[in-house]
């Protein structure tokens, strides 16, 4: 009888054990990256009671009480809350933000991420730079480009090198991810204009323009006259050509010169001599030949003309965003963008293995395995799940489930406590019959 009494005892502690862990899930209900525990229960211990023989084919074991053995983690994905924040953020898919505090490194489901500002440059109150962190202030891990510098003049960050790839570091080169708030997009000034264009037979006055972009960041003007010269060829037709370059409004003009085209029997350019042309500094090639077949001279062909020019004119940041993969945008207010670094999203051979460090964090342990970065078939780093921007991860628990154990566990606490009331019952008879 004293086994049907310790049993009962190691019931009522274990399953009460089991309603702390169902407790903890439910008051986590609405806690952002929230991965439950479930429970997992184990035979205390057990004694062989004497068979009738030696190969009796039913169990001769006499179980003797229960014990909590685990508490693992609930890996499957919490519901998803639009936030339409840029720095609230969610994982589609297995992975794990990391998160630095001083030398500790942590691991997290709750993208609710805020900034934290600093002057990067003392004295520059322009060189302001926003860093991604947890609500507690640890840092939020990836690989930075810093593909930006400080220009004291402009007063402001300035982009460069443009580029769209971030390829992510190493795993344990990962650091803090930066964001200056101000940047700037560097004027590229025009270094090529190209023209296309039929100017037809007749003797008539033809003129065509494009833009081009200066150093100063202004749109300026490229502007070509053609008429025909005085001195025509034996075939063919030539075309003298004024160009100047002027700002847009033709208030400030630049450059002006001046140049010959001869065209042969069949309308096709064959020589030009319109020099490279002053840009307000600087300086602009003229190409009347590789445009969508540069410029012609035919009759009983529409007249027509476009132009097309390199060189892209200055802007400012207007917005950060974050791609599925996790790399960090930034947009400017000329339609250009630039990467400037990139989210990591860690893995781990065996996620329950990781070691619960309070709230929403974990850190790696002997059973979970370092934290890796999956791959492609090249053997390039990938994030393996889609980084949602504007998004949160609600807690995993459910709370219908969550109430169905809690019952359930109440009612083995209950019937635990009257094996026990039953036993003591027993024993109590069994004194009695002694007398």
């Amino acid at each position: 009888m004293t086994h049907g009494y310790y049993a009962g005892l190691s019931g009522i502690q274990t399953h009460q054990y089991g309603l702390d862990v169902v407790s903890d899930n439910l008051a986590n209900v609405n806690t952002i990256g929230y991965r439950g525990s479930n429970t997992e229960f184990a035979s205390l211990l057990s004694t062989r009671v004497v068979s009738a023989g030696a190969k009796t084919p039913t169990s001769n074991d006499l179980e003797a009480g229960v014990r909590l053995q685990a508490t693992t983690m609930n890996t499957t994905s919490g519901t998803l809350i639009n936030t339409d924040r840029f720095n609230d953020l969610s994982i589609g898919g297995n992975g794990w933000f990391g998160v630095v505090s001083g030398t500790n490194n942590y691991f997290t489901r709750a993208g609710n991420f805020v900034f934290d500002e600093y002057q990067k440059i003392p004295g520059q109150i322009n060189s302001s730079i926003a860093r991604l962190t947890t609500g507690d202030g640890m840092y939020v891990t990836g690989t930075a480009l810093g593909n930006y510098t400080y220009d004291a003049a402009l007063k402001s960050f300035v982009i460069g090198p443009v580029t769209n790839n971030v390829p992510l570091a190493a795993v344990n080169s990962q650091g803090p991810l930066e964001f200056p708030t101000l940047l700037k997009y560097p004027a590229q000034p025009t270094t090529i204009t190209k023209f296309a264009a039929n100017l037809g037979f007749d003797p008539e006055t033809r003129i065509m323009s494009a833009d081009a972009i200066s150093a100063n960041n202004d749109r300026n003007r490229v502007k070509l006259v053609f008429t025909q010269s005085a001195i025509q060829p034996v075939t063919g037709v030539a075309w003298d050509i004024a160009a100047t370059v002027t700002s847009n409004d033709g208030t400030t003009v630049y450059d002006t010169q001046s140049g010959q085209a001869i065209f042969g029997a069949l309308g096709i350019l064959q020589t030009s001599t319109l020099p490279t042309m002053n840009n307000d500094g600087s300086p602009v090639t003229i190409d009347l030949s590789s445009y969508l077949g540069g410029i012609t001279s035919s009759a009983g062909v529409p007249i027509t003309a476009s132009s097309l020019s390199d060189g892209t004119l200055g802007g400012t940041l207007t917005k950060y965003g974050i791609s599925p993969d996790g790399t960090i945008i930034a947009d400017f207010s000329n339609g250009r963008q630039s990467a400037i670094g990139r989210v990591a999203v860690y893995h781990f051979q065996n996620e329950q293995g990781l070691e619960r460090n309070g709230g929403t964090l974990y850190t790696q342990s002997s059973n979970s395995g370092a934290p890796t970065f999956w791959t492609d078939q090249n053997g390039n780093a990938i994030t393996g799940a889609k980084i949602t921007s504007g998004q949160l991860e609600n807690s995993n628990v459910r709370l219908d489930v969550g109430l169905t154990d809690m019952i359930i566990l109440q009612r083995a606490y209950q019937a635990n406590a009257k094996t026990i009331t039953t036993v003591d019952e027993m024993i109590q008879k069994a004194l009695q019959m002694r007398r």
